[in-house]
């Protein structure tokens, strides 16, 4: 058995922490308090700066979650007790009865027996839920729930109801649950408790509670959100109707000593990103009240200048009073920049509302042993380097437990707890599933049908007796039975039965989705001795009697359709294996800055062989540099010498005064040769190679007298040198915030801390600012200790660039003041230009080598902003530190950890696992032309032109995009090959084709939301066929040829929008493809409109139903002889 870790809270942080370590080989038991994981994450419409759907990015980790062996999910529970016994911790943990079972098929008929009306908390009050209810489409646990303290049958039964009971065909209900005390014996304990949003009702003057129009944050993201009250619509909740002018203010209980005193840190641009959006909504006037814009992240400056670009106008002040008058709201704010007091109206009001404590915590704190700061957040102090401990020994924090954190910090320090977690945990173990192969797959066709009732959901609309008499008749089917609940248990078990008893070796199921019931038929494919992968599950719920609710007679015939495609696949499919690939389990750490060092030791600790190269003569980077970090006040040499002991003792073998010279390889496997010699074999590389400090050049420059750096000065105060003079200028944002460069995050509070310190000596301190974006903990604070002091602060024009703006003449910097309107000049002694960080270009020759890609400010990219911060897009390579965009101290070793963790779960296992969906080569018909190579995202194929190709296992994803690429039929993606889809095409065009549309769809996204669709009950005609691949660039030209040649209407090719593409923008290739066979059809003389490409996320149930519709539409008014024409023009003969 594995050692456990203990994971409180099932937000993005406490998700990821929990992968990272279940990966790892450790099992985790992860409590979360409410019915389903997902957080806050899980019910916003759209992350910044990307604008990514963002359920559609977390809900397959969250889906990850309750599958993974090795992660015991515990919802509708906490800890009570804790206790500390030698090395371990001794938890007890109270679990609520959920009074459904794992049963359940989400079937939906209890929801609709359900007589009890409540405000659905998801939805902040703006929309009912029953008492029987999902919080969202896509819980985790997916089984429903009982709100027993409001449900009728609520014990000692006052007013018995038993309607659930009765519509429940799997007879999943059970009144008679009871709460457990379940015990654990854990190594460590992480907690991601998350936060709150601050309740405005506290703050009278902005009337939030008086009326309708005057929303928080997270209600409005809840009207943006498709899944949301009002469908996506931006409406007015006092008349539904639409808004034409939106206020958005910020700093709502944050940055005010009255409520909370500290910056909410991601308030800016949550704004700024439903702020965007509502433009895009068409809505006219967009304002956003700020006081100072924190656009401090990658990519955040340059989301910033896009909703000025697009018309978001940016208002600095403070809300004094909102008024509602009649169905307007009158607000009343100083305009800062204008020097007065205006008043204006508005049809809706936004209130960006602080990030609090959760509620509870300060009882979790008392039951862990462990303190909490000032302002009510866990309390963290530094541990062997590490500042993610909190003040017990074992138990660490992550996410914005500590403190308001986005998404891309919470998740990186989700992996820095990981990585300390780790250090903890001596046995590990992976679940190994036993598998006997007993049924062969070759020979004689016997495949089996199994049809669905799922109570009245399929059966209430197609006639199930009558596809199963159908089914019978398709060659190959030796078996076809409807079934009332085809994954309850007792079925599932029935199934293994029949497909023993009549030896069936392709399993056809027609159910509900793939996305959530795969697997659990692959499962029982395997108890009975079938290979998994010789199982199709065609999703003739969600796809067809849910969406053609009033087309009985059409959806029955479209199931047919659907289940002969499916078994026409099923008789092509193969068994396929799990790919096993080695790894060298030894890790290479490159650069000894704090982020390498920590990932070093991490790593070290954890008990693998580890390499750290540093191209200097000592360990520590910059921060050998630096006196005194901010804003946290640790000493920097005191923080170098507990890492450097660190490193040493934890046994990392250190290399000084060495460069890489080369690298090779790939995932599990690189070859690196030094400078010194010296040739490392490893497993896993990590890039800490860091960032260089910007040096000034043109009008502002640093000449060693009385214009520095604020690193000179720093060094300064680390050396206790003089400061002549009486009066010093801080210049901010040199070198930074201007064409592709960004906010350096760091400087603001190092400049802080700098003027501070120059206060306290004595000195008149003036700062020239675009914005002070003191965001991180305890960094505001300083802020107002510094204007407490007498610091002055100039704020100058953020659009330019300092040098343009400021001038030094005689001792005088002269600059205008935007809040004055006018120029001003300053007495000064000692200019001091606050610097940021560029990237470090003496990594080029390793970037190319291992083909490493740079964002457009050239530092290193990540594999995704949110949920890859410290991945690369090469496997098996990870980042860490200001080698991927600055950062200050803390977040470069908490990203040094988050690395090591992945790492360490690369490195945990003697082999990778592999899904087997990567592509087998036909070498006797490639061409070796290297298409192959030109379109694939991760570098997984190489070769050489006209002599050679090979594909790289470990790196392949299994997109399938090298096949439709493939020019001669080369490449064969396995489940998915040109044979396979081919036939799911002829298949579905067998009878009346010139009614039909061709629909592929991605697994990820355009598949997830026509799943969506179902689930919301959302109807369109049933027009559409729908094949399902892992990635719209798997769709080939020779797939839409031949739909249209078989005599289909239209053909529909959809996907994720490019941003949120699983596959690293694979579907560029599909537009390309797409836009290359609109020529070809319109060469031949066909209509290229007939041919469509749509982009859909997981969430836009209704934008897949409009386009449906739309579909639908366009195929009525195509003239049968048009089609006729169509199929005797591609040679298909006629229809």
């Amino acid at each position: 058995m594995s050692d456990e870790v203990l994971v409180i809270g099932g937000g993005i942080a406490g998700i990821q922490c929990s992968l990272d370590l279940a990966n790892a080989g450790v099992k985790v038991v992860l409590v979360e308090k409410t019915p389903t994981i997902g957080g806050k994450m899980a019910i916003l419409d759209k992350n910044f700066p990307t604008l990514d759907c963002s359920i559609c990015i977390e809900a397959p980790k969250m889906s990850e979650v309750g599958k993974h062996p090795n992660i015991e999910l515990l919802t509708l529970a906490e800890v009570v007790s804790v206790e500390k016994n030698g090395e371990d911790y001794l938890v007890e943990i109270y679990q609520k009865p959920r009074y459904v079972t794992s049963e359940c098929s989400r079937c939906g008929l209890c929801v609709d027996a359900c007589p009890v009306l409540l405000k659905n908390e998801f939805d902040y009050g703006m929309a009912a839920r029953k008492a029987i209810y999902t919080p969202i489409p896509q819980s985790e646990p997916g089984a429903y729930v009982i709100d027993i303290e409001n449900c009728l049958n609520k014990p000692p039964n006052y007013l018995p109801c038993d309607r659930c009971i009765q519509v429940c065909g799997p007879k999943c209900i059970d009144f008679f649950m009871k709460p457990k005390i379940i015990k654990k014996k854990v190594k460590a304990i992480i907690v991601a408790a998350g936060f709150e949003v601050f309740d405005a009702t506290g703050i009278p003057d902005y009337s939030y509670g008086l009326h309708p129009d005057i929303l928080s944050s997270m209600e409005y993201e809840r009207l943006l959100q498709s899944t949301g009250p009002s469908g996506g619509e931006i409406i007015k909740p006092s008349n539904g109707h639409h808004p034409e002018n939106i206020l958005f203010v910020l700093c709502v209980g944050s940055r005010d000593p009255r409520y909370n005193k500290y910056c909410s840190r991601f308030c800016c641009m949550y704004t700024i990103k439903q702020a965007v959006q509502t433009v895009e909504h068409g809505i006219k006037n967009v304002d956003i009240l700020y006081m100072d814009i924190r656009a401090y992240g990658k990519g955040f400056d340059g989301f910033y200048k896009r909703a000025k670009d697009e018309g978001v106008r940016f208002i600095k002040g403070r809300a004094a009073r909102v008024i509602p008058y009649e169905n307007k709201l009158k607000v009343r704010y100083e305009n800062i920049a204008e020097g007065r007091i205006e008043e204006r109206e508005y049809d809706m009001v936004v209130l960006a509302a602080a990030a609090e404590p959760p509620a509870g915590l300060v009882e979790l704190a008392k039951t862990l042993g462990i303190e909490l700061d000032e302002d009510g957040f866990i309390k963290t102090r530094p541990w062997r380097g590490k500042m993610i401990a909190t003040t017990r020994e074992g138990i660490f924090v992550c996410g914005s437990a500590s403190g308001p954190k986005d998404i891309a910090d919470s998740v990186t320090e989700a992996g820095a707890a990981a990585s300390a977690a780790l250090e903890y945990v001596k046995k590990k173990t992976w679940p190994k599933r036993e598998f006997e192969e007993t049924i062969p797959a070759e020979g004689e066709h016997r495949v089996g049908v199994f049809i669905c009732h799922c109570g009245s959901n399929i059966a209430g609309v197609a006639d199930v007796k009558w596809l199963a008499q159908e089914s019978a008749k398709i060659p190959g089917v030796v078996h076809s039975e409807d079934l009332r609940f085809a994954c309850a248990g007792v079925y599932t078990k029935y199934i293994e039965q029949v497909i023993r008893e009549k030896n069936i070796n392709r399993l056809v199921v027609a159910a509900c989705s793939p996305r959530t019931h795969l697997v659990l038929f692959m499962d029982a494919a395997i108890r009975s001795g079938l290979n998994p992968y010789l199982v199709e599950l065609t999703n003739i719920r969600n796809l067809d009697t849910w969406v053609h609710a009033n087309y009985p007679k059409e959806a029955t015939e479209k199931a047919l359709d659907m289940i002969r495609m499916s078994v026409a696949k099923a008789k092509l499919l193969k068994p396929l294996y799990v790919v096993k690939l080695p790894v060298t389990r030894r890790a290479l750490v490159i650069g000894g800055g704090v982020a390498g060092m920590a990932a070093a030791a991490s790593l070290a600790r954890q008990g693998f062989e580890t390499y750290l190269v540093e191209k200097e003569n000592q360990l520590g980077g910059l921060v050998r540099h630096l006196d005194v970090i901010a804003p946290e006040g640790i000493r920097a040499d005191e923080l170098l010498n507990e890492m450097e002991r660190e490193v040493y003792s934890s046994g990392v073998k250190v290399i000084l005064g060495a460069k890489v010279e080369s690298v090779g390889g790939y995932i599990g496997n690189f070859v690196v040769n030094l400078s010194s010699g010296e040739k490392l074999e490893v497993g896993a590389i990590i890039m800490a190679t860091g960032a260089k400090v910007y040096h000034p050049e043109g009008a502002l420059q640093a000449n060693g007298g009385n214009i520095i750096t604020s690193l000179d000065l720093e060094q300064i105060f680390k050396n206790n040198g003089n400061l002549d003079g009486r009066n010093v200028v801080f210049i901010s944002c040199v070198g930074s915030r201007y064409d592709s460069k960004g906010c350096s995050r760091f400087c603001c509070q190092v400049m802080i801390k700098q003027a501070i310190r120059l206060k306290e000596l004595g000195k008149n301190v003036f700062v020239l600012y675009k914005d002070i974006r003191t965001y991180s903990r305890k960094a505001e604070e300083l802020y107002e200790k510094a204007r407490a002091l007498g610091v002055r602060f100039v704020k100058y024009d953020s659009e330019r660039k300092p040098e343009e703006v400021v001038r030094i003449e005689n001792g005088t910097v002269y600059v205008k003041d935007e809040l004055l309107g006018e120029e001003i000049g300053i007495p000064a002694d000692l200019v001091v230009l606050n610097v940021g960080l560029v990237p470090n270009d003496e990594i080029n020759p390793i970037i190319e080598q291992l083909k490493l890609s740079r964002d457009e400010a050239g530092f290193l990219l990540e594999l995704h902003p949110k949920l890859g911060p410290v991945e690369s897009m090469v496997g098996g390579v990870f980042l860490a530190g200001t080698s991927q965009n600055p950062k200050d101290v803390r977040e470069a070793i908490s990203q040094g950890l988050a690395a090591a963790a992945k790492a360490a779960a690369l490195l945990a296992k003697d082999t990778i696992d592999k899904e087997p969906l990567i592509p087998r080569i036909n070498y006797d018909k490639c061409t070796y032309c290297q298409r192959c190579t030109q379109v694939c995202t991760f570098s997984a194929l190489r070769g050489e032109l006209k002599k050679s190709l090979e594909i790289i296992s470990a790196l392949c994803q299994g997109c399938g995009n090298c096949s439709a690429e493939c020019m001669v039929g080369a490449i064969e993606a396995p489940g998915f090959t040109d044979e396979q889809i081919i036939t799911q095409i002829d298949a579905a065009l067998e009878d009346r084709p010139n009614e039909k549309a061709i629909v592929f769809t991605c697994n990820w996204c355009s598949y997830a939301g026509a799943d969506q669709a179902g689930i919301e009950k959302l109807q369109y005609p049933p027009s559409s066929r729908v094949i399902r691949t892992m990635c719209s660039a798997r769709i080939s030209q020779k797939f839409i040829l031949r739909a249209f040649e078989k005599g289909a209407a239209v053909v529909a090719v959809t996907g994720c929008w490019p941003q949120d593409c699983h596959y690293n923008y694979a579907n560029l290739n599909t537009e390309r493809r797409v836009k290359q066979v609109k020529k070809i059809l319109e060469a031949r003389g066909i209509n290229p409109e007939r041919l469509i490409l749509h982009w859909n996320s997981a969430a836009e149930s209704k934008r897949w139903a409009a386009k449906m519709r739309e579909i639908d539409e366009l195929i009525k008014k195509i003239p049968k002889e048009e089609i006729v024409q169509t199929v005797q023009k591609l040679g298909g003969g006629k229809k």
